[in-house]
């Protein structure tokens, strides 16, 4: 009987078994339960993903977002006297670090080298026809548009910077020209553009821009990395220590440029009272301020520089003021004798006043022959110079190459205390009072000298780089005293790669120059040892347009990375608040569908065990009343056979 029990409650379960697996309403129940359990498991591992990981404060999550995020572009067009060049500007996604700026680089091709196009000749040669003023400088916006991506060109700012050439133009001019590149570029470029964008910088400008270029590329505004050398400003609100920013020297041909930070109030004060100012605002000409952070109150990066342009100082007209200082002199010692051409009076004979007369016949510029330091020694050169009385000159030089006597004569050209200075009379622009008002604090500072100042020293005598006073006169010496016809067989040799025969010639003087405006004219002391001549900085040439593009792209405000910090932070915690629900949702789904599941089970446990107790019970009754019924029939078989 036992037995029987545990193979009818071993089947009882298997038909049970076969019920709950097997019916097509608890498959579906099973698949959803899987699936709830997938879900639950696939939410879980989003969740603990490190990309919600964030640490606002850090500024992780702005990091983040700069690595997949697309660079932004620039394009920065320097329209020149002798041509224009488009330079093309990359950087990524500003980090929100307040210590740095963006990360300007140029953009390359696919060999490394600087995206940049040259046309010529410049913008102002389109002063006769202003009209086609577009049509010149098509090829550049045709340029940057290939090599910037398309989907780029909305948000990427186009700049026209015009400078020397331009300058020299008429108002009128430069207005027609300009109007031009406005109206066309407006309408047939789709670069982010603005009216102000086109416009003519000034000298003091362009001075700023090449004094921003430089510091970055040295990076003196990167303030979160050490070590560098660091100064104090103490200028307004407080003493301020940051890295130190270097000053600027360039020499071209018509003049010299400078421009350098001030950090001291004493130092303002100085500069205030040589120039003879009653204020601040009074030295609106040679200071300029600006602020290249995000924020106009935030001293970290508001700088107060002196920049100044002294016409009349640069290599090229220095020289031809040199040569009218050699003409005065020979004047004193030998007057020379200047012919007419002869020329016929044509005259009536009856002395008739109404017979044309001529004017006076033209000079004949006499020659004059002159021993001159300045050039290398048995150096012959000819030229025309016309003298400070207006008379041309026919020159006829021979080179003594003596360093030491050019300087000496160069120093009369240059001395602040010398009233009639050739200089001054040579050009109306006079740079020796200028000069004498500028006063410039060497200790603790450091200079980078540019174009001729790097020249002068690289390419004959092949010391560019850090500057020593008494290394480089003796390489100049030695140069100068050399004969000329040894220096015209080291070129043919290509020991000069860097040289042509002119700069040969120009080499002794030039050299004698710099040493001249840098230790008379600036007063820098011989001994100064944070001087140095470069092209290049950290492989970069030094564009002005680079400093335009920081001085006009400025990085956003914090507040605004906070903001967007805030709101990216509230888009995750939505994010998160949204898988938590989803999350709990999910869970209830499978709680109910497991209640549901084990209420049907109870049911169908309860049904069957009810079912089998019925059969049992009936079984169990039909046995028993078998039973009864043998019995009774045996009893009454055995009454019956009683009687």
């Amino acid at each position: 009987m036992a037995s029987y029990h545990l193979v009818s409650s071993r089947y009882n379960y298997f038909k049970l078994a076969q019920r709950l697996f097997f019916t097509g309403k608890i498959r579906f129940t099973i698949i959803l339960i899987l699936i709830g359990f997938l879900l639950v498991y696939l939410l879980r591992a989003l969740q603990s993903d490190d990309e919600f990981d964030i640490n606002v404060d850090s500024y992780e999550f702005q990091d983040k977002l700069s690595s997949t995020q697309s660079s932004f572009y620039a394009v920065m067009i320097d329209a020149g006297s002798s041509g224009s060049r488009v330079h093309l500007y990359t950087w990524p996604p500003y980090s929100g670090e307040n210590r740095g700026l963006i990360k300007v680089k140029m953009m390359k091709d696919a060999k490394g080298q600087d995206l940049q196009k040259k046309i010529t000749p410049g913008l102002s040669s389109q002063s006769i026809t202003p009209e086609n003023a577009f049509n010149y400088i098509y090829p550049l916006l045709k340029f940057a548009a290939q090599n910037i991506p398309v989907q780029r060109h909305k948000e990427t700012p186009l700049y026209i910077l015009a400078t020397a050439g331009m300058r020299l133009l008429s108002l009128e001019s430069q207005k027609a020209i300009l109007d031009n590149l406005r109206e066309n570029i407006k309408s047939n470029s789709s670069f982010l553009f603005a009216p102000s964008n086109v416009q003519v910088i000034t000298g003091k400008e362009e001075g700023i821009y090449s004094w921003i270029s430089i510091n970055y590329l040295l990076g003196r505004y990167d303030h979160s990395v050490a070590p560098k050398p660091l100064v104090a400003i103490n200028l307004e609100n407080g003493i301020t220590t940051r890295p130190r920013t270097v000053g600027m020297l360039e020499m071209g041909g018509a003049s010299v440029q400078i421009a350098f930070e001030i950090t001291s109030k004493y130092e303002l004060e100085e500069i205030r009272r040589r120039r003879g100012a009653a204020t601040r605002e009074d030295l609106k000409d040679v200071l300029a301020q600006f602020d290249l952070g995000c924020n106009n109150h935030d001293s970290d990066h508001k700088y107060l520089v002196y920049v100044t342009t002294f016409l009349g100082l640069g290599a090229n007209v220095a020289k031809e003021a040199y040569l009218k200082f050699l003409i005065e002199q020979q004047k004193r010692i030998q007057p020379p004798i200047i012919e007419r051409i002869p020329q016929l009076n044509i005259s009536t004979a009856n002395n008739d006043s109404s017979s044309p007369i001529l004017p006076p016949p033209p000079l004949i510029p006499k020659t004059l022959s002159l021993s001159d330091p300045c050039l290398c020694r048995n150096c012959p050169l000819n030229v025309s110079v016309t003298g400070v009385d207006g008379v041309q000159y026919n020159l006829a030089l021979v080179g003594l190459g003596n360093f030491d006597h050019c300087e000496a004569t160069l120093r009369k050209l240059i001395n602040p205390t010398q009233e009639r200075s050739v200089l001054c009379k040579f050009n109306v622009s006079c740079p020796i009072k200028e000069l004498a008002n500028t006063r410039i604090s060497f200790t603790d500072a450091e200079f980078y000298g540019f174009s001729e100042l790097w020249y002068s020293m690289e390419d004959v005598l092949r010391i560019g780089g850090h500057y020593n006073y008494f290394s480089f006169k003796k390489a100049a010496s030695d140069y100068c005293s050399t004969e000329f016809k040894i220096l015209k067989e080291r070129l043919g040799k290509n020991l000069y790669p860097n040289a042509d025969e002119r700069r040969l010639i120009e080499e002794c003087f030039k050299a004698a120059w710099i040493t001249t405006v840098l230790h008379v004219g600036f007063k820098m002391p011989k001994d100064f040892k944070n001087y140095q001549s470069a092209l290049a900085i950290n492989n970069n040439q030094v564009q002005w347009t680079l400093g335009a593009l920081l001085y006009r792209v400025r990085p956003p405000s914090p507040h605004v990375i906070d903001k967007e910090i805030q709101s990216q932070r509230a888009v995750v915690s939505d994010l998160k608040s949204f898988h938590n629900i989803l999350f709990l949702l999910c869970m209830l789904i499978v709680l109910v569908v497991i209640a549901i599941y084990l209420k049907h089970l109870n049911q169908m446990i309860y049904r069957d065990q009810t079912i089998e107790l019925d059969r049992k019970y009936d079984l169990v009754s039909s046995t028993d009343r078998s039973s009864d019924t043998v019995l009774l029939i045996e009893r009454g078989t055995g009454r019956i056979n009683d009687f």
